[in-house]
């Protein structure tokens, strides 16, 4: 009777822990692959064509980002290098957000009568930014490590290439 109660608890662990595992990533994306994504609904444009000032905001999601800061940089620059944005802005602001549990990968604004839930409330979650203008045509990179709670632990700011203090 022992015996056969073994066997049958190593039948159920071999086909039930995989089948638990499987569930464990999110959405279907393999666990640890990074992945940057514009996310939808939260685009904004200050002015219009032909107005004296015009900025384009725009809002992305990185899923696994790189703990290295210089590598987080090298991401997002080769990121907008691939992914071209208007250059008849005459000012430019694009921010980059981590996945976390305030800010999941599917979020949406919420613009609801008792409630409202913008971009500005999930600054804890931006790790990355890049800002442009026709004043200072250099990109400039400002690159964060956050903890959990979304306290800065380092920052690195970049013009370009140059790493500025």
């Amino acid at each position: 009777m022992k015996a056969n109660s073994k066997v049958l608890g190593l039948i159920m662990g071999v086909f039930f822990v995989p089948l638990s595992l499987t569930g464990c990533t999110e959405s279907g994306e393999p666990s640890g692959e990074t992945k940057i994504f514009e996310i939808a609904n939260t685009e904004e444009v200050v002015g219009k064509k032909g107005e004296e000032v015009l900025t384009l905001r725009k809002h992305y999601m990185i899923l696994n980002p790189p703990r290295d800061l210089i590598d987080l940089k090298d991401l997002v620059e080769g990121y907008i290098k691939g992914h071209p944005v208007e250059s008849e802005n005459r000012f430019l602001h694009l921010s980059f957000y981590r996945e976390s549990g305030d800010l999941p990968r599917d979020w949406q604004p919420d613009e609801g009568y008792m409630n409202t839930d913008r971009l500005e409330h999930h600054k804890n979650d931006l790790i990355a930014s890049i800002t442009r203008s026709d004043t200072r045509p250099e990109k400039e990179y400002d690159i964060y490590d956050k903890s959990e709670e979304g306290k800065i632990l380092k920052r690195i700011r970049f013009i370009e290439d140059r790493l500025v203090e």
